[in-house]
């Protein structure tokens, strides 16, 4: 016995009609015809008497009509009850972030997902890439927000935005007054290096062979905040995401951009392939894109 059989019967009841329950079920008449004959011989008994002007119940229709009814009225209950939890935000979900994002962005999301949806159950994890994507893959998380790229094929990436990074250094360094900043001339000053183990120092590591860089590496560190304090100390300069420019209100370090080539990384929600995505998800997602500091590179 399923659902749209019932309908169909209920159709064909109260129109007393093949045809007419065709027509409100908007489906062709055969097909109701049919599905009513499927449900008689699964019930053993006909529901409908056919007759020349139309069809009447029999009584074995007339006791199933009520608890037909009452079957749809509760469907349509169930399905209201999952629409509407859906928008309300009931649910649970586990997303991760790379340490190297999460201080730009997952405070202000946090506050802004809880006050959205305050009977979801929201756990985040910061871990590195390669930990997240195992996580994802096992089902541990339902989002990751990492730096591209990434490859695997059992992870779906959706880019949220391209981040520049920039030239970090104190004023003791007479580069913070100059009128431009060339790639080059990074190799004339000590720079503090942000581990590799870290997919933001693979990409700087990246970039720097990639312009033939040969930079004076004083200082590698695992944490983005401690490359900060070693260049508010006037140890060296360093490249750093633009959204650590924007969060330093300190006016200690001076941020400028490349003139001749601007390094960047790639900025993206990572899902497991095979999964489909939770309102949740989606919310928490866009959240993401619209919390994270970015600017023009010309106000910075």
């Amino acid at each position: 016995m399923e659902i749209h059989q019932l309908t169909y019967f209920v159709a064909v009841a109260e129109t007393g009609s093949f045809s007419r329950a065709a027509e409100r079920c908007n489906v062709a008449q055969p097909s109701i015809s049919q599905q009513i004959m499927k449900l008689e011989q699964e019930l053993g008994a006909p529901l409908f008497d056919r007759l020349s002007r139309g069809v009447v119940l029999t009584e074995a229709g007339r006791v199933l009509l009520p608890r037909a009814n009452t079957i749809l009225s509760k469907a349509q209950e169930i399905k209201y009850a999952l629409s509407q939890e859906v928008e309300d935000g009931y649910g649970t979900l586990a997303v991760g972030f790379i340490p190297t994002i999460s201080p730009f962005v997952l405070p202000s999301v946090i506050k802004r997902f809880g006050e959205r949806f305050p009977n979801a159950t929201l756990t985040v994890h910061e871990d590195l890439t390669e930990t997240l994507i195992e996580n994802l893959i096992d089902g541990k998380l339902d989002i990751g927000i990492v730096s591209l790229p990434v490859h695997h094929h059992l992870i779906r990436t959706e880019e949220l935005l391209v981040e520049p990074l920039l030239v970090a250094s104190s004023r003791r360094y007479e580069l913070v007054n100059w009128a431009s900043i060339r790639v080059k001339a990074l190799d004339n000053f000590p720079f503090i290096a942000l581990n590799e183990m870290h997919c933001l120092g693979e990409q700087i590591q990246s970039f720097c062979y990639q312009q033939n860089l040969n930079v004076q590496i004083v200082c590698h560190t695992a944490q983005l905040s401690t490359v900060q304090n070693c260049i508010l100390l006037g140890l060296g300069v360093s490249l750093v995401p633009q959204a650590l420019a924007l969060s330093d209100t300190s006016d200690n370090i001076v941020y400028r951009t490349l003139s001749d080539a601007v390094p960047q990384r790639q900025i993206a929600a990572a899902t497991h392939a095979g999964r489909s995505q939770s309102y949740l998800a989606t919310q928490f997602i866009q959240m993401v894109r619209e919390e994270y500091p970015h600017a023009p590179l010309d106000e910075v």
